[in-house]
This record gives C-alpha cells, structure tokens and sequence, in this order.
C-alpha cells in the first residue's frame, strides 16, 4: 500500500485557475483587496448565512490574532494593558500564540471527552475578561452552556475554529449563534485555498476593528493615517482564487467527507474496541466534519504509532497539552488538567481525507486491527 499521508490537500487542477490567475497577473492586481478576495468574501457571506461580510486573512493564525486584538479594543484596553484568557490546555500551540502575542495571559483550563472546553472545570475567574473556545478535530460543544457560562461570569467568547470549517450546531454555524470565530484555510484543512484564513462576526464595531487591523490599523491611504495598531495580514488573490474554485465544490467535498465519516464511525466505534481505546464524544445536536480521527488508546501511544508509520500511514500525537511546552511550562495560571493530562499522552490523530479511497480506508481498519488483535 502506498503512503497514507495524515493530510491531502483537495486542490483546483491549474486548467480550473489559470485563466483567472492570468487575469490577476496581466493586470497587476493581486492583492489589497481586489477582484476576486472581494467575490470570494462574498460567496463565504452566502455560503455562512452570516449577517456581516466575512474577511479573509493571510492564514488562520493571523484572523484569530486580529480578532483577539479587536475583542481587546471593543473590551476597552490598549496594546499595553492585559488581562487573564480561559482557553483549553489541549489544542495547537497557535492558539495560545494569539493570546500571548496580544499581551493577554491564558489561563489554562481542561477538556471533556467532546475534547472541547469543560467550563465545569474553572475555578476562580477574577481577571478573565475573554474565553477562547477551539473547535477540536472540527467538533464543537454545547454552545448553549458556553453562552450561559459567559453570560453568567460576564465573559466575552470567540471561538478558534480553524479546524471546523462548515461544523454545526443545531444545524447552524457557529457564527449564527452570536460568537465571533476564526477558520483556517491551511492546505491541511477540510477546505482550503493553500493558505489563508478568515474571521466572521456579527458584532459591527468587532467588524470595523478588524477590517483596520489587517490592514496595518489605516483608516485613510493618503497619508496611511492609522487609528489603531495593525498588521499587514491580508489575502493574496491567487489564494482567492482557489477558495472559490473549491467553494464551488463545497457541497461534493463535504459529501464525501460525510461518506467517510460514517465509514470510520462503523469501524472505530464497534464494541470490540472498548478495551483498547474509546472515540472523541460527538454530542448529538452537533455536525462534526472531523479534520482528523482522533482515538484515545488504553495504553500509552509510541508503540501504536510505531505500528501504524510501519505500515506507511502517516499518524500524528496531535494535540498536546500547551501548558506542559517548553515556553508555557509553569508560567501561566491553569485549573484542574487531570484530563488533558490523562490523555496527552494516550492520544493519536488518524488520517481522514475527503477523497479516500474503500481500499486506504480498509487499510487503515487492518492496521489497527491488527495492531489489538495480534
């Protein structure tokens, strides 16, 4: 069997871009908002539901930074000032990133067995202003716990979301349920446009800081006058370019996602397994469009990993927990981890592509049968 890489990226041929990019090209105009950013903000808008215009970025990284910067803004605080962040341990360090880079503190909280937020796990919230809630492997949690939870501690939330793209909630996208949210268009992720990234909120004053952050904070290009601190973190058209072709395709890719999905439900979640490792909790009013299949394994992982690259499938120990990196480590406040910490370790990110074939999925079954069954 030929290598089971842990991503594929699902790319437009260069026929289905290379008029367009041409285009772009021949005219000069390849960035700073033009043509097809523009349309492709546009389609995203239909495609979301959502009230406001959604924008693009450079990559994921830079929305969810921009986004947190704006939420400080809106908060009342400038670039010098700070304040405490509930974000879960368990996630890419690139969350974290964002907090810390903004000059807030995260403060580490643990997960559930949905691997998103446990908010039952916090404790004292004197000096948290702003939780950060990721959507795991594209699951989400009960955001109308998390709703209440911010309502009742008076915290604002935004969901990083670079992982779960098109997930929903009660049949709705995250963004349609009053949260501000960020997805990656990383090459590595369900949907993409090679590199990239977008934030959407249906707050209007979020939406003018954001609009000025990713253009270095200007409000008029004359004399570049800037009313807010920014950096230069829009998208490039060629990168537009692709969304759209693969936004046009939108409905087949999730599709035959949905398809293989259902095929790594049937086989992962069979009772065999139990004693061996047990699944991520999908809640039922969630639609999780799983950027990786996450199993938690009985025992501690290297060996299942080594078994699994032997059989040429490309397997990651993917999340970790942030706070136990080398530059977190013992530096930031956290609550009780005792999950996160019991599954750190224990945990291994399957590969799932859009177009996966019966025969590299079986191949991934076989390999982890025979793994617990040898």
């Amino acid at each position: 069997m030929k290598q089971i890489n842990i991503v594929k990226p699902f790319l437009p041929s260069i026929d289905e871009v290379y008029a367009d990019f041409a285009k772009c090209l021949g005219t000069g105009m390849v960035t700073n908002g033009s043509a097809n950013v523009r349309l492709f903000e546009e389609k995203l808008q239909e495609f979301l539901h959502c009230r406001n215009k959604p924008l693009t970025f450079c990559n994921g990284e830079m929305a969810l930074f921009s986004l947190i910067q704006a939420v400080k803004t809106k908060l009342g605080y400038d670039a010098h000032q700070s304040f405490d962040v509930l974000v879960p341990s368990f996630t890419f360090s690139g969350t974290i990133n964002a907090i810390v880079m903004n000059n807030l503190r995260p403060v580490f909280c643990d997960v559930d067995a949905s691997l998103t937020l446990d908010t039952t796990r916090a404790g004292d919230l004197s000096g948290v202003r702003l939780m950060v809630v990721v959507g795991a492997y594209g699951n989400l949690p009960d955001l109308d716990a998390i709703a209440a939870f911010a309502q009742a501690h008076n915290l604002h939330v935004i969901f990083d979301s670079a992982p779960a793209f098109a997930s929903k909630f009660r049949s709705e996208y995250v963004c349609n349920h009053g949260f501000s949210e960020i997805y990656s268009f990383h090459a590595s992720k369900i949907f993409n446009t090679m590199e990239g990234g977008l934030a959407v909120t249906n707050d209007d004053e979020i939406q003018n800081y954001l609009t000025l952050i990713r253009d270095f904070g200007q409000y008029e290009k004359v004399r570049g006058n800037v009313s807010i601190p920014g950096l230069n973190s829009k998208m490039p058209e060629i990168a537009a370019i692709v969304g759209l072709k693969n936004l046009e395709k939108i409905d087949y890719i999730l599709q035959k996602r949905h398809e293989n999905i259902a095929k790594y439900k049937a086989f992962f979640n069979d009772p065999r397994w139990s004693q061996h490792f047990s699944t991520m909790l999908v809640r039922n009013n969630v639609q999780c469009n799983y950027l990786y299949f996450p199993i938690v394994l009985n025992e501690e992982a290297t060996a299942f990993v080594a078994h699994m690259q032997a059989h040429n499938i490309t397997v990651r120990r993917y999340y970790t927990a942030v706070h136990g990196l080398d530059y977190y480590k013992d530096k930031y406040r956290s609550f009780d981890l005792s999950y996160t910490e019991s599954i750190k370790d224990r945990i291994v990110a399957i590969p799932i592509h859009t177009i996966m074939d019966d025969g590299e999925a079986e191949h991934i079954f076989e390999t982890v049968a025979k793994y617990f069954t040898a």
